[in-house]
């Protein structure tokens, strides 16, 4: 029996109030995304990206449609529900890192499993392995600004992986890096989805997305492209 969608998403539509008017930033979205997919989302500036990351990720709330996440209604989700389900269903890694700079590499990695309630040595065990897992072992006492861009990303991934989310949603992973670090990024990205985990990316750049499985392409707040792709970097799937 096949597993169910990790995220499906029907109608959905995102309105905002502005003074005096009201703008559309999504409009009747539909979405699934299987367990283990690789999708890229690409689109200009104001086309809806980032309000659908936001919903994706639990940190907006659709105006209208049905969001389960991990088969559940979003929508039933209580303040505390909600950031329990995002802390522990979704990682983040987002362009400009996010990271806390008076905390140290390790510390940065920890800090998603303190909120879960790891114990410390748990948390510390588990971060130095997810640094080493991404080629900093030799970075773990560093602080942000004692790191490369692309060295910042690759705490931003393993802080990402602190909670072992099924997902990954990934925004603009690429934008604030030289086109060397994007690669050994992207290269990163494909390596998790290789072990199984579900990979969301939102790019304007289609060599990234090019590496995806399935890519989307949204304008005007709607999705008007569907496409798979064929070859090395990629396996052929059918539009959905």
């Amino acid at each position: 029996m096949p597993e169910p969608p990790v995220i499906d998403m029907r109608g959905i539509s995102r309105v905002y109030r502005g003074e005096g008017v009201l703008v559309e930033a999504l409009s009747d979205i539909d979405l699934r995304v299987d367990p283990g997919d690789f999708v890229a989302v690409m689109g200009p500036s104001g086309s809806g990206k980032s309000t659908l990351m936001h919903i994706i990720g639990c940190l907006d709330r659709p105006t209208s449609g049905t969001y389960h996440l991990m088969g559940e209604e979003v929508a039933r989700l209580n303040g505390d529900a909600l950031a329990h389900a995002r802390l522990l269903s979704v990682g983040f890694v987002f362009q400009t890192f996010n990271l806390l700079p008076r905390l140290t590499a390790l510390q940065n990695v920890e800090l998603p499993m303190i909120y879960a309630g790891a114990k410390s040595r748990q948390r510390r065990e588990r971060a130095t392995t997810l640094l080493r897992a991404v080629g900093l072992e030799n970075r773990t006492g560093h602080r942000p600004n004692q790191l490369s861009g692309g060295e910042r990303q690759r705490v931003a991934i393993a802080r990402a992986l602190a909670n072992d989310p099924k997902i990954i949603l990934a925004d603009e992973p690429t934008g604030n890096l030289d086109s060397r670090a994007g690669a050994e990024i992207v290269s990163l990205l494909e390596g998790l989805h290789s072990r199984g985990r579900t990979i969301i990316l939102i790019t304007h750049e289609a060599q990234v997305a090019e590496h995806a499985r399935r890519v989307l392409t949204l304008s005007d707040g709607r999705i008007v492209g569907a496409t798979g792709i064929v070859g090395a970097k990629g396996a052929e799937e059918a539009t959905r």
